[in-house]
């Protein structure tokens, strides 16, 4: 009969083989473009309107036990939501916002973060990971187009002790092609160069091993309370921040390479060997 230990090493290398033939339906209630066609049909999220309430809602009723942590600036509640995986001492974060614009849909900037986290929660509560994972959406931070509110927040309270945290953002555009962000490798070369190795072993048309821009996102405040933080973002966007931000705009071929992408990330162990 099989120990625990070999019980679990046979688990991690039959869901491994899934995973590596790229096949996420039966490891996920919903795929990312399910969650994201769903999510884009609440329209905007500014805080304080409807939308917002109705994206926080629908957030929270994908998760079994999530934990909002909500605060009052600026004359709005602001709720940042996490679901965590205990796993063991080592602990990451895979974090995006879910808030949007004024007069923006945000399909891609916040939904389609919002729809690749999801998944992976649903992954993730099948197949609980060796680590330690924190899932979080942050709030607040498109308003005034990069105030980072909730971002903000959730590092000046921290005390999690994370080995890194990724930040994803408009990561579903048809023409998904992302380079590195200048502060991310500012701070973090040696690790951004890490990350980008297993990304472009996924999708090497996908991800550039070259800094394009110095974008200021939720990474920024992480980094500046000492967390390792680096942002995963495609900036070249023609649609962003404006009323084209629509579902029409992105693809489930994007979407899917990303929670690919993700999941060799949660799952070190699937990682193919140099």
């Amino acid at each position: 009969m099989l120990n625990r230990s070999k019980h679990r090493l046979l688990t991690a290398l039959l869901g491994g083989l899934l995973f590596w033939f790229g096949a996420p339906k039966p490891l996920s209630a919903f795929s990312p473009y399910d969650h994201f066609l769903d999510f884009c049909r609440i329209g905007e999220r500014v805080p304080g309107t409807s939308g917002h309430k109705k994206a926080r809602d629908y957030i929270v009723t994908k998760i079994d036990n999530p934990v909002v942590d909500s605060f009052y600036t600026r004359g709005s509640w602001f709720y940042n939501i996490y679901k965590k995986f205990p796993g063991n001492k080592t602990r990451i974060g895979i974090a995006a916002h879910w808030d949007s614009d004024i007069g923006c849909p945000g399909a891609n900037d916040g939904g389609s973060g919002v729809a690749v986290l999801l998944s992976l929660i649903d992954t993730l509560t099948l197949n609980p990971p060796e680590i330690g994972v924190d899932i979080i959406f942050f709030d607040g931070e498109d308003v005034d187009r990069a105030a980072l509110l909730g971002s903000n927040y959730f590092a000046s309270k921290c005390i999690d002790n994370y080995s890194f945290i990724l930040i994803l953002d408009m990561i579903g555009d048809k023409d998904l092609q992302i380079f590195q962000e200048g502060h991310s490798a500012t701070f973090f070369p040696e690790f951004v160069d890490s990350i980008w190795r297993i990304g472009m072993q996924l999708a090497p048309a996908v991800f550039v091993p070259a800094i394009k821009y110095y974008i200021i996102d939720d990474h920024y405040s992480l980094i500046k309370y000492g967390i390792r933080a680096i942002d995963i973002i495609d900036f070249d966007y023609p649609y962003w921040d404006s009323e084209d931000d629509t579902e029409d705009k992105c693809s489930k071929e994007s979407l899917d390479i990303m929670y690919r992408f993700v999941l060799r990330i949660v799952y070190p162990e699937f990682l193919p060997r140099e």
